[in-house]
């Protein structure tokens, strides 16, 4: 990741920089082979907000992936591959709406081309 990538999520603060931004995000649990189809709500460098089909239990471990837009910080976009586990699962504010989950990352890698070239 360039150092200008991380000072702009960063912004000079502690806590990083969020990003209100939607975009479709994949995930599944380390036991799970199948992958299951969520939405951001925002991204920062440490973490993600994002609306799954059904909660997880809060400390599950997940492994994601999502496309970044090329306008984050100007760099090219990317496919981020990322373990995460999952901090905080919201409340509902009906039982309708999709469950919200806030997932820590631990780990990322940044894959150049096709999401096809992941493995998984």
């Amino acid at each position: 990741m360039s150092k200008r990538w991380v000072d702009l999520i960063t912004n000079g603060t502690r806590r990083p920089q969020r990003y209100a931004i939607s975009l479709p995000v994949q995930f599944r649990t380390l036991d799970d082979a199948a992958w299951q189809e969520g939405r951001s709500e925002n991204i920062s460098r440490s973490g993600i907000l994002f609306r799954a089909p059904h909660p997880l239990d809060v400390d599950a471990v997940i492994e994601m992936m999502f496309d970044l837009p090329a306008e984050m910080g100007g760099e090219p976009g990317a496919h981020v591959v990322c373990i995460a586990h999952i901090a905080r699962v919201l409340p509902r504010a009906t039982p309708e709406e999709p469950p919200l989950l806030a997932a820590r990352i631990h780990d990322y890698r940044f894959v150049r081309g096709a999401a096809d070239d992941v493995e998984g």
